[in-house]
């Protein structure tokens, strides 16, 4: 999911098909509540001539995030199967227009497997998907990107379409946040060794850990703005653990609380425009649920049960929630079963 500037919600909406993967695209009216189908990636991407026989891009799981050129910006994950495994491509949305772009197409570089760059070949990241995609509106020509299943965490000048591996993440962690200097702050760490949150200066090229000790299983499963633009939220997927960073400081604040049963890792947190609260979506579990703290740690009480409302959903990390006003946006679906989609309007006080 993203959002545009005038307030319109983008969905990436996946098949899940590793065979005919496609990705069909809806935008969402929050004032109608009506959403309109924009298109889909495979008829992009033919229609660019770049759209290769048995290629498969199954799923979008990067966020739809807008940059300083008003364009929302993401990316694909191709089929696990070799045979279809091509590689990721890179698309852009005008919200404008609602025009959806294959930029992978026409791309001068292409990230290899390896971590190193060649000559474009289609697409953005070869036999590799990208999981997560980051920037900041005001660091306008810069994208950053990471790789799955090889973790490399890489930059790219949208200008002139050269790349370049910056890091690595042993866990994929997809989530991570670029501030408005364009630095980064991304989980990483060698396989197999305990792993640390990472901040890389865009000026200087060095990256220094913020916080580390996690262990070698844990990764990130959100990282939240909140009121205040210096800090965000860090959600820890495994342990749940909630710790403030303030990215002007480049230091890690006293934690917060997470909570809700939770049968898997837990992904998606969001914090209130007022920063007063912590909202938590469970997954994973047989009952879905929404829960919420104080900021800076307290009881924990149930917003909402999911199941309740629309029967069975076991998953609900849909990555970015949307706010507008007092109500924020987040997708539950299902997993095992017959697949069912919903987007929830959860209005909080």
């Amino acid at each position: 999911m993203g959002q545009s500037e005038d307030g319109t919600i983008y969905i990436a909406v996946s098949n899940h098909d590793e065979d005919e993967g496609n990705v069909a695209v809806f935008a969402l009216d929050p004032v109608s509540k009506r959403m309109r189908f924009v298109n889909d990636l495979r008829t992009v991407s033919t229609i660019a001539g770049n759209w290769m026989e048995g290629e498969s891009q199954y799923k979008v799981h990067t966020f739809l995030r807008q940059h300083a050129d008003g364009l929302l910006y993401f990316a694909t994950m191709p089929a696990s199967d070799p045979s279809g495994r091509r590689g990721a491509h890179l698309y852009t949305l005008d919200p404008a227009t609602d025009v959806i772009t294959d930029i992978s197409a026409e791309a001068p570089r292409t990230l290899r497997a390896d971590g190193t760059t060649a000559d474009g070949t289609g697409v953005a990241a070869e036999a590799q998907g990208i999981k997560g995609i980051g920037l900041h509106p005001d660091v306008p020509g810069v994208l950053y990107g990471m790789t799955h299943d090889k973790g490399h965490l890489f930059r790219l000048m949208l200008d002139t379409g050269e790349m370049e591996t910056i890091a690595r993440s042993a866990r994929v962690s997809y989530v991570f946040h670029v501030d408005s200097a364009g630095d980064v702050y991304f989980f990483g760490g060698e396989p197999g060794a305990p792993q640390s949150l990472f901040r890389y200066d865009a000026a200087t090229a060095v990256t220094t850990s913020l916080a580390g000790g996690f262990d070698k299983n844990e990764e990130i499963g959100m990282i939240a703005p909140t009121a205040n633009p210096d800090v965000v939220m860090v959600l820890m997927a495994r342990t749940k653990d909630v710790f403030p960073i303030h990215t002007g400081t480049e230091r890690r604040l006293r934690g917060g609380t997470s909570c809700g049963k939770n049968g898997w890792r837990l992904f998606n947190m969001t914090v209130s425009p007022d920063g007063k609260h912590v909202y938590f979506v469970s997954n994973n579990n047989k009952l879905s649920k929404i829960w919420r703290a104080p900021v800076n740690g307290g009881r924990c009480e149930e917003v909402l049960n999911v199941n309740d409302l629309l029967g069975s959903r076991n998953l609900a990390f849909g990555g970015r929630n949307i706010w507008i006003g007092n109500s924020f946006y987040t997708p539950v679906w299902t997993h095992k079963g017959s697949n069912d989609l919903a987007i929830l309007e959860v209005t909080v006080d």
